[in-house]
């Protein structure tokens, strides 16, 4: 009503001078642009303005052909030879949005039909053989005979068909009731506090437990011996277990059971675009995704999932033309020509990656000679994530290299244990303090060994998801070694301190089990330090008891002087009133100790008298850091509240009322979205 009173009064609102070709023009600069999406806008009111313009069809026909929108596409070259049935170029983007659209059959009808009337340029003829070459893929000679090379299931399902088809029919209640099957969660699902049960460990429980109920369940009770006709027709034993008898079958499955097919085959029709598609796919469940800017966090989850769609639309494009058992016979019946080219190309692919990986392990064992430590775990993690990108195919010799980093960082570690005979007492006990997790007085820049790991940044709780997804895949004892230790290390930083000891425990375990003293050694000062910081000191003693005993068999004598300088400070440590007024005390009968003449110690202890008469506000602290409260403020608090009164007050004015939070408020305080660094999940999809 008030749009028409305001025409009626202003008269009828114009159009954009040339709006007849204004907004398709734009669309058509946007399109050139590759904004296909923006460009639709434009067309789509151009369209609306001008509904019967076939250059404006013909464009929003081509954007939408570019953005995947093959239907919507159709329908604008449908519209458009409604106008002209006889436009050649509407005929020809009409044939092959048919074939993009994965309509073949049809694409091959209209492109032969319109060969005769348009030779050159050669659309339509390319177009026919486009078709028929995507039908011969699907359904010719050249895709062999999927039903047998590739499902052999189908034998079995087809052989237990025709058995329950000579079984009599037998009525079943709609009603009954369905047992619901248990799911069980994986272990990567825990509750969170339980310790990492590598997958080696739960399959072999498995196939104990399986081996018991088949000895269980394989002698005859005679309680269950067959009593009635019913009973001698149908077997007793489920239907789910029934198999084809033996019979020789001459071939054999070309496509293996693989645990990750939907990659394989992303990676067979997306090349290295298959990696992108993982990305987006998990980018909603990444802890990075989580940032105070809450629409700029749905905007990106809003791209991400298109993008997704789009990559995975594209990928069941590509399998319609290209049926992935095609793609195995293919491989399977190749000529030698093209497998020499292939060879020659995986030849060149693993002198590759095993110069690299070479690289990588001289560099490591160059620092650990050179007592670089930290460069030593550095170039580890960066040998663990180089093997675990290359497949088996490409690195044939991975496990020897996995070998060497086990080996080598396990040396590191151990390596960790000396002392610096050359240095002062006070300097060798600094490097034991640190490697116990024990506060210092000041910051010691003298220790090479404190030196390469001071200032180092590590996100622990993203190192324990890494290293916790290790240890499912974990299968040798030595890896397993590693991955225990690093996670006790990690956890022990968290201060997550019962983690750490099953974890450091099952590490020294499993090393006992392969007879590697030097990891029982590493494992042994981890709980070591975890007693230190659980203030259990005797405990803390009798671990170093052990490490002693087991270097003195294994007979390093730094290790044993180590070791005893160890039991000497684990005796100096004082536990008791961590940070409290008996070691404000202390402190204060240190400062006096160092006062030089009895005339300054009598005068630092008088003005130390003095002080603590004086009220905590205005005492100066002798402990950099620590602010000394008086215990009167915890009373005055105490009597405060004692003295409120249940009784209402005077009502407050207006202006000092507090501010209500609003639901939007509400929710942003109770989401708990944290600034996470987002650019470490998106820097391996930047280009340089």
């Amino acid at each position: 009503m008030a749009a028409a009173l305001a025409a009626a009064a202003f008269g009828k609102k114009e159009e954009v001078y040339g709006f007849q070709t204004l907004y398709r023009e734009l669309g058509y600069y946007i399109s050139r642009l590759e904004q296909y999406e923006r460009a639709l806008k434009f067309f789509d009111q151009a369209i609306t303005k001008t509904p019967h313009d076939r250059r404006a069809l013909m464009g929003r026909a081509w954007a939408r052909s570019k953005a995947c929108k093959y239907e919507g596409a159709l329908n604008d070259i449908r519209t458009a030879l409604e106008l002209d049935p006889d436009d050649l170029v509407m005929l020809a983007h009409k044939a092959l949005n048919t074939y993009l659209n994965c309509e073949f059959e049809d694409g091959l009808v209209q492109n032969t039909r319109l060969i005769p009337k348009r030779k050159k340029p050669d659309y339509f003829q390319m177009g026919a053989m486009h078709c028929a070459d995507a039908i011969e893929n699907c359904l010719g000679e050249r895709a062999g005979r999927p039903l047998r090379d590739h499902y052999l299931i189908i034998r079995k399902l087809a052989w237990k068909k025709n058995f329950e088809e000579q079984k009599r029919f037998q009525p079943k209640s709609r009603y009954k009731k369905k047992k619901k099957k248990k799911v069980i969660l994986p272990e990567k699902f825990n509750a969170k506090g339980d310790p990492i049960v590598p997958l080696r460990s739960v399959k072999n429980i498995q196939s104990l437990t399986s081996n018991f109920y088949q000895s269980t369940t394989n002698h005859t009770d005679p309680g269950y011996e067959t009593q009635s006709i019913v009973d001698s027709i149908y077997s007793q034993k489920s239907e789910h277990n029934i198999e084809p008898p033996k019979i020789k079958f001459p071939y054999r499955p070309l496509q293996r059971y693989t645990s990750n097919i939907q990659n394989y085959m992303a990676e067979k029709y997306l090349d290295t675009l298959y990696r992108d598609k993982l990305f987006l796919k998990n980018l909603p469940n990444e802890p990075g995704i989580a940032c105070p800017n809450e629409a700029g966090t749905e905007k990106i989850l809003l791209l991400a999932k298109t993008g997704y769609k789009t990559v995975k639309y594209k990928q069941e494009l590509l399998r319609a033309r290209r049926p992935f058992y095609f793609i195995k016979y293919q491989e399977a019946t190749s000529s030698g020509a093209l497998k020499e080219r292939q060879q020659e190309q995986m030849n060149k692919l693993r002198e590759a990656a095993k110069k690299d990986a070479e690289a990588i392990v001289t560099k490591m064992k160059e620092a650990l000679q050179e007592r670089s430590w930290r460069t030593v775990l550095e170039l580890g993690e960066k040998l663990k994530t180089y093997c675990e990108l290359k497949s088996k195919k490409v690195l044939p010799d991975r496990e020897n290299y996995l070998e060497v980093l086990y080996d080598t960082v396990c040396q590191a570690h151990y390596d960790l244990k000396r002392i610096n005979e050359n240095q002062l007492e006070w300097d060798q006990e600094k490097r034991i303090y640190k490697m116990l997790g024990l506060h210092l007085s000041r910051e010691p820049s003298t220790d090479s060994v404190i030196q390469q790991f001071k200032g180092v940044f590590i996100d622990w709780k993203k190192q324990v998801n890494i290293y916790g997804d290790r240890l499912r895949r974990a299968t040798s004892p030595q890896e397993m070694c590693w991955l225990y230790h690093e996670l006790s290390r990690f956890h022990t930083e968290l201060k997550q301190y019962e983690l750490g000891r099953v974890y450091a425990r099952k590490c020294m375990n499993e090393a006992k089990r392969i007879g590697n003293n030097k990891w029982v050694i590493n494992s042994l000062l981890l709980v070591m330090r975890i007693n230190i910081a659980q203030h259990s000191k005797n405990d803390a003693k009798s671990d170093a008891s052990e490490a002693l005993e087991l270097a003195q068999t294994m007979g390093d004598k730094q290790l044993i002087t180590f070791l005893n300088k160890c039991r000497q400070v684990i005796d100096k440590v004082a536990f008791d009133e961590k940070l409290g007024p008996k070691v404000l005390m202390q402190r204060e009968q240190k400062i006096v100790e160092m006062m030089a003449g009895d005339k300054m110690k009598d005068e630092a202890a008088h003005l130390f008298r003095m002080m603590s008469a004086m009220p905590a506000a205005r005492r100066m602290s002798v402990m950099p850091g620590i602010r000394i409260t008086d215990d009167d403020d915890g009373e005055k608090k105490a009597m405060a509240a004692r003295k409120q009164s249940i009784m209402p007050g005077a009502q407050k004015p207006v202006e000092f009322d507090m501010p209500k939070t609003t639901t939007k408020g509400k929710k942003a305080a109770v989401k708990d979205s944290k600034g996470v660094g987002f650019v470490e999940l998106i820097k391996y999809h930047i280009d340089d």
